[in-house]
């Protein structure tokens, strides 16, 4: 799961205004800089003072009370899969109460990070975008950390775990860049059946063991091309491909183009 910046704001108020109720449909963190700062989420009333934080979730109905003088910031972001086709993990528990979205903490030291992301969509510069994706996800997992760890989903919550056991199966896999092991073999350094093996990274990575370490050999082998230089025949022998041509074709089906063209 990554966080996915979207836009940016950063709201100062010259008078009262009431902001028509509306649902959101993905993420908006309201980082409060010069409060109070009052609005109804899910039918609740909720007060912020400077330096809260607030985080809405998609489905939430929200509406905010606007008071002359006040000033905050509000970021809309998604959460994306790990990978194309993974069900995309939510924050929250579907049951929890708009007062329990308030992040626990000060965050007046976040405003730098929120500062830069304004910068980023000022200047509108080659890879703002990239850039701003790394800011929010600092920002966002500063900010979840803050999140009471009852109203959090079974499914957040375990996300450490989930790491844990991805670095695990990446290592393995490492191991075993040289050669053409079996899904047994594998299966046998993981300590696990195959069929768990299998399972396992399906959920993790998308795919079978085969195509997990086979995506894992041509991204070596990209970085073997490109910045030390080898030839197609060392790298194919390297990484243990059956010869050149098996690890062309290999290569240009998920890159693109053959490896004699980097």
């Amino acid at each position: 799961m990554r966080p996915v910046f979207e836009d940016f704001h950063l709201l100062r108020m010259e008078g009262n205004y009431e902001y028509p109720r509306h649902q959101h449909t993905n993420y908006e963190v309201i980082l409060i800089d010069r409060g109070p700062y009052r609005c109804e989420l899910n039918e609740e009333e909720i007060t912020l003072r400077d330096g809260q934080v607030l985080m809405i979730k998609p489905g939430d109905w929200h509406q905010d009370h606007l008071r002359d003088g006040q000033r905050h910031y509000v970021v809309h972001f998604r959460l994306a899969p790990a990978f194309p086709g993974a069900p995309v993990t939510a924050l929250f528990r579907a049951d929890v109460r708009g007062s329990e979205q308030i992040c626990e903490g000060n965050y007046s030291r976040s405003k730098y990070l929120l500062g830069e992301l304004r910068h980023e969509a000022k200047e509108g510069a080659l890879h703002s975008p990239s850039v701003q994706d790394s800011l929010l996800e600092a920002l966002f997992w500063r900010i979840a950390r803050g999140l009471p760890e009852k109203v959090l989903s079974e499914a957040f919550r375990k996300l450490p775990q989930v790491v844990v056991t991805r670095e695990k199966i990446v290592r393995i896999f490492h191991r075993h860049l040289r050669g053409n092991p079996t899904v047994l073999e594998l299966a046998a350094d993981a300590k696990m059946s195959p069929r768990h093996f299998t399972a396992l990274c399906a959920r993790l990575f998308g795919g079978g063991p085969a195509r997990c370490l086979l995506e894992l050999k041509l991204r070596r082998a990209q970085e073997m091309l490109r910045r030390r230089g080898q030839s197609v025949k060392e790298v194919s022998n390297a990484l243990g491909f059956a010869n050149p041509y098996h690890f062309s074709r290999a290569f240009k089906r998920v890159h693109g183009c053959p490896p004699s063209q980097l």
